[in-house]
């Protein structure tokens, strides 16, 4: 990376950031129309050309505490050294209490003791994601203007810098 002067970094920074929200905004208007489950993953194709995957992504399965009240009347019930005198309970602890909740799948310690304030739900929503194959990044040079469906407000052509293709008998 060229040395930059910190005038010239935030400038960078913020052209960059700029093309980020461009790019965000188109993201979030194609996102719902891509009707994936999560688990799914599907080609992206460029004509013949593989660009790489689409996937949504499997929701994340964790034990969370929901009533820390109750939480910590059991702990101090169960285990009163692990409860510090705020009364909180210790993070290590609250750990492996909620691990132990994960791995038996349902809000129980090890010994089949039910946890009070403690549930089982999802934490991450599943969120698309794109697993580009080797050499994809290429295809953007080929890709042209007809190639690219049109988004309300999102002129595509300009944000991912595709050029018009050169008609017969012109010169560049």
């Amino acid at each position: 990376m060229s040395d930059l002067t910190p005038k010239e970094a935030r400038l960078v920074f913020a052209l960059l950031k700029m093309r980020a929200s461009q790019i965000s905004a188109a993201l979030k208007q194609v996102t719902p129309f891509i009707e994936q489950e999560p688990g799914d993953k599907n080609a992206a194709l460029l004509g013949a050309a593989r660009l790489g995957k689409v996937a949504m992504t499997e929701p994340e399965v964790k034990a969370i505490v929901n009533d820390r009240e109750k939480f910590v009347a059991f702990v101090q019930e169960t285990a009163p050294t692990e409860v510090e005198h705020i009364p909180t309970v210790r993070t290590a602890y609250e750990m492996k209490l909620l691990e132990q909740a994960l791995r038996n799948g349902a809000p129980v310690d090890a010994d089949g003791q039910e946890i009070p304030g403690v549930e089982i739900g999802y934490g991450a929503s599943p969120q698309q994601r794109f697993y580009a194959d080797e050499g994809a990044d290429r295809l953007l040079a080929v890709v042209e203007p007809k190639d690219l469906p049109e988004l309300d407000g999102i002129d595509l052509t300009e944000l991912l810098g595709v050029r018009p293709a050169i008609e017969a008998g012109e010169q560049s």
